[in-house]
């Protein structure tokens, strides 16, 4: 007998994950849990924020385990006779994991929404204050902490990514219709019900991924391709040390950058002798200065065109695509420009504001990943017999 088949959703605030649960996975039979409202069933308090909420996600997942919310919607699934669920509001790793043991059909799908777009969507329960919005953001986005908010890191972990940009003023429109098709393309590939049939963009980036997994970089794996205009590779890249050197784990044991943080630790401690004093000023270099000047390595967009160069390869730069499994850097964006890529694939929710400043004046299009993700490329693919 199958199991339950649960479809989780991740996404930064305003992206509207709860719009496609309640409006169009509803209405496909699954029913809806949000690990919010299971939250918030805690807080007693009358009005609360959504730092609120978030202090409160924190101090309980501290309190009871990291994984702690999706225990609580396990429990409710385990009770239910229903086969079918959707989880809302998946914002830890920890969450993910204590799903996925559980269920072996679990799935993660992961809406994206530009910054712009979520403001907009979001401006009235922030009473027009876009800096507390934007701190939000930021808090939600990567909190350094095991039991905080990890968007990112959750949205590498999905095996579907769906974009949902546009307004919507009517479940009649043309463009609620579109969205709705495009979710439940990714239903029936979940319960089995249609083929997997890749698309090129699907395809490219499941590419990217393998390739950045020949990185030695023990901080994040990072794989760069450079196609033309007829969907053929023609370089690639990975984040590396240059050739012949070894790498950061081989030389120092750990990341450079780590290395240089934590000798200047060791020389604050020698320093000042007030441990609380010492431990507060290297919590502020670790958190202001990521070093990124120390770092050794090639980011895999410059490896990948660096790499044009070293094999001399010759091809109209304008009409080439760059794929990355991250977002370029303000140092790789200089670089895309100059060289005369026009177009940039990526994989990330949070693109960084200034190399996208950069790659708008050099007319870049800039075009966030959409579909199944590499983490389940092959889950859904059709083996031929």
């Amino acid at each position: 007998m199958p199991g339950k088949k649960i479809i989780g959703l991740t996404g930064p605030f305003g992206s509207g994950c709860s719009y496609i649960a309640k409006k169009i996975l509803s209405s496909k039979g699954y029913k809806y849990i949000s690990l919010s409202e299971i939250l918030r069933s805690a807080i007693t308090d009358g009005e609360y924020s959504r730092s609120d909420l978030q202090d409160k996600g924190n101090e309980t997942r501290a309190q009871y385990g990291a994984g702690y919310l999706a225990d609580k919607a396990i429990e409710i699934i385990d009770s239910t006779d229903s086969d079918k669920f959707v989880i809302d509001s998946i914002r830890n790793t920890h969450e993910i994991d204590s799903l996925k043991k559980h269920f072996p059909e679990f799935y993660l799908l992961a809406v994206w929404a530009s910054k712009d777009t979520r403001w907009e969507r979001v401006r009235d329960k922030y009473k027009g204050d876009l800096s507390v919005f934007e701190k939000d953001d930021k808090r939600d986005k990567d909190e350094k902490d095991e039991n905080g908010q990890q968007i990112t890191l959750c949205y590498q972990m999905a095996d579907v990514i769906v974009l949902n940009e546009t307004k919507i003023h009517a479940e009649q429109s043309d463009d609620f219709v579109t969205l709705k098709k495009i979710v439940e393309r990714y239903v029936d590939l979940v319960e089995k019900n249609a083929m997997y049939e890749p698309t090129e963009m699907e395809t490219l980036m499941a590419m990217a991924y393998a390739n950045s997994m020949r990185s030695s970089c023990t901080q994040r794996k990072v794989g760069a391709l450079i196609i033309d205009e007829y969907g053929n590779v023609f370089s690639s890249g990975y984040n590396e040390v240059p050739v012949l050197e070894r790498s950061c784990k081989r030389e120092y044991g750990m990341c450079y950058r780590k290395f240089l943080r934590k000798d200047i630790n060791e020389k604050i401690q020698g320093e000042l002798k007030d441990p609380e004093v010492s431990s507060k000023i290297s919590s502020i270099v670790k958190n202001n200065s990521k070093m990124l000047d120390y770092c050794r390595a090639l980011h895999a967009e410059e490896n990948a065109i660096v790499n044009m160069a070293r094999l001399s390869v010759s091809t109209n730069h304008s009409k080439a695509t760059l794929y990355t499994t991250t977002y370029p850097c303000n140092l790789c964006a200089n670089k895309i420009a100059q060289i005369g890529i026009k177009k940039v694939i990526y994989y990330e929710p949070y693109p960084q504001e200034e190399a996208k400043k950069t790659l708008a004046a050099h007319n870049v299009s800039q075009v966030p990943f959409e579909g199944v993700t590499f983490n389940s490329y092959f889950k859904f693919m059709e083996v031929l017999r």
